[in-house]
């Protein structure tokens, strides 16, 4: 599909598409948002907040484009959920930032896309159609993603007023949200990828420390346990390692993730 063309329909009231092919190839959608700097705003700051902003466009963009795919339509999900799972099924990525300074200040412009590879969302469409309870789960995610995308707007509001002795916490606080969007987002983006494929999800989203609820919540059930004895560096302490195929997921005596590897050991 030419991509102006693709570009041209999403600038219509309400997105309107016609359907796809279900062999179409994979479609690249692409998303620009400029951020205007304030006085209180690094470059970071500003990637992190035109980045937000950026990527929910091209999610939009994408949930209207996988909304029109005749067979999505068969699993009678609402505009929201399309985009919510949209959210969960597919990556955004930079592919351009320019910054600039007009009319006394710096700005930060920022080009994304998705790829959507149109059978395999809606094999994994289907999929989380199929589990209420990952339906749930993402839904939950995103509810809270937006409660810190809120956050953020607000912490934004308060810096732009706020006196030069009072920034530095509240930089600090905003940083925070960022931090707990961007975990969020990895837990949405791994729940949702577990339905076809562990071993790069392990490699990717499964972090150091997290409990062993957030790796169920994350990989399913282990295919196998065991329990073994760590060295001094845990007190020679007992611990469990799970296993997922070709890696295993360790932990330590307090139940949270100490390493990945191919043996039980971990090491």
């Amino acid at each position: 599909m030419n991509l102006s063309w693709l570009l041209a329909l999403l600038a219509l009231p309400y997105f309107v598409f016609t359907a796809l092919p279900v062999d179409a190839a994979t479609q690249t959608i692409t998303a620009t948002h400029t951020y205007v700097m304030g006085d209180n705003d690094s470059r970071n700051d500003a990637r992190q907040l035109c980045f937000l902003v950026a990527k929910r466009k091209v999610l939009e963009m994408a949930g209207s484009l996988i909304q029109s795919l005749t067979e999505v339509k068969n699993f009678d999900l609402t505009r929201d959920q399309i985009t919510s799972y949209s959210a969960a099924v597919l990556s955004v990525e930079t592919v351009k930032e320019d910054y600039d300074f007009t009319n006394g200040h710096n700005s930060l412009t920022l080009t994304v896309k998705a790829d959507v590879d149109v059978a395999d969302v809606q094999k994994r469409l289907a999929a989380i159609v199929a589990d209420e309870s990952l339906q749930g789960k993402i839904e939950g995610q995103q509810q809270q993603i937006r409660q810190l995308e809120q956050q953020v707007q607000a912490l934004n509001s308060r810096l732009s007023v706020a006196p030069v002795s009072s920034t530095g916490e509240l930089r600090k606080e905003r940083t925070v949200v960022f931090g707990n969007i961007e975990e969020l987002e990895k837990k949405k983006l791994a729940a949702a990828n577990a339905i076809t494929e562990k071993t790069p999800i392990i490699r990717r989203y499964i972090l150091a420390r997290m409990t062993k609820q957030e790796v169920e919540d994350i990989l399913g059930k282990a295919r196998s346990k065991t329990h073994i004895q760590l060295g001094s560096a845990y007190a020679y302490g007992f611990a469990d390692s799970w296993n997922y195929g070709e890696l295993w997921v360790c932990f330590d005596p307090n139940h949270l993730v100490r390493g990945i590897g191919t043996d039980h050991q971990c090491n």
